[in-house]
């Protein structure tokens, strides 16, 4: 068998990774959007319960929640990040005739 005809068959089996990544970015920003909405209203009320508080442990109970939220919120922008730009790149690296969209 012609090794160019079998990579061929391997990479038209691939062919569903050019509609995912067709797809994909749209998806993982209105994630990254509604996540980070959401950590940001999270991290403002943790910031007036950590102003509230009276204790010393409310407000170690507090900064801790503060810095999980941050934490929590960096973590998923690199995520997306790295999906949407490194594993396009690697995909490519290993499959040079695979055709993956760029995002936009």
């Amino acid at each position: 068998m012609n090794f160019s005809l079998l990579a061929y068959q391997y990479l038209g089996s691939l062919a569903w990774l050019n509609d995912l990544y067709g797809t994909l970015p749209y998806i993982l920003y209105a994630i990254l959007a509604a996540i980070g909405g959401a950590g940001t209203v999270y991290a403002i009320i943790l910031g007036i319960n950590l102003a509230k508080s009276e204790s010393e442990d409310q407000r170690k109970n507090a900064q801790n929640r503060i810095k999980n939220t941050i934490i929590g919120v960096v973590v998923l922008l690199v995520l997306v990040l790295f999906i949407t730009i490194a594993i396009p790149e690697i995909l490519h690296a290993v499959y040079p005739d695979l055709v993956v969209p760029e995002a936009t």
